[in-house]
């Protein structure tokens, strides 16, 4: 097998890890985010921070698990995938990921320190519903791009409370 096959494999293989579980975290984030949440009456802008930060830090613990995969190589970039020819491209999927957890990183820093009454102030109400309207855009455009590519589709809520992704082929 050439360098390049091997390669390839072990890209692709890192990339559809990192996809997989950055699916499962997209849809997470439009759970801690969605309207039941957000009107839940105990500190919905404080849940949903640390929400948030530890869906970042879930992110990036994706990302080092799926690059790390492989015994006899250091790191695999997630989010670059090569072709057996040796020529690379960037992911949609995973530069959909790291939309999201820019905008995730900036939800979580602006909502500390805020109660829930400022999302209903009408000055800075527009504000703060707008930044949590970027992270779940953000979260959709995951679960859309991995839906038109090969990644995996959700199955529904497991027993646990998570989902059910199954591997691809």
């Amino acid at each position: 097998m050439t360098f390049e096959r091997e390669w390839a494999r072990k890209s692709t293989e890192a990339n559809r890890r990192f996809v997989d579980k950055a699916v499962v975290i997209a849809r997470e984030v439009e759970v801690v985010l969605g309207r039941e949440s957000m009107t839940y009456p105990r500190h919905p802008v404080q849940r949903a921070r640390d929400a948030l930060a530890d869906r970042l830090f879930a992110i990036l613990a994706a990302a080092r698990d799926a690059s790390t995969t492989f015994y006899n190589v250091d790191q695999v970039a997630v989010a670059i995938v090569s072709d057996e020819m040796g020529d690379n491209w960037v992911d949609p999927v995973a530069d959909a990921v790291g939309t999201l957890a820019a905008t995730m990183a900036r939800a979580a820093t602006v909502l500390t320190g805020m109660l829930g009454s400022d999302l209903s102030d009408t000055t800075t109400g527009p504000w703060v519903n707008g930044v949590l309207d970027d992270v779940r855009n953000a979260a959709g455009e995951v679960i859309r791009r991995a839906g038109g590519s090969a990644a995996p589709q959700s199955d529904g809520p497991t027993p646990a409370g998570g989902y059910d992704t199954p591997s691809r082929s």
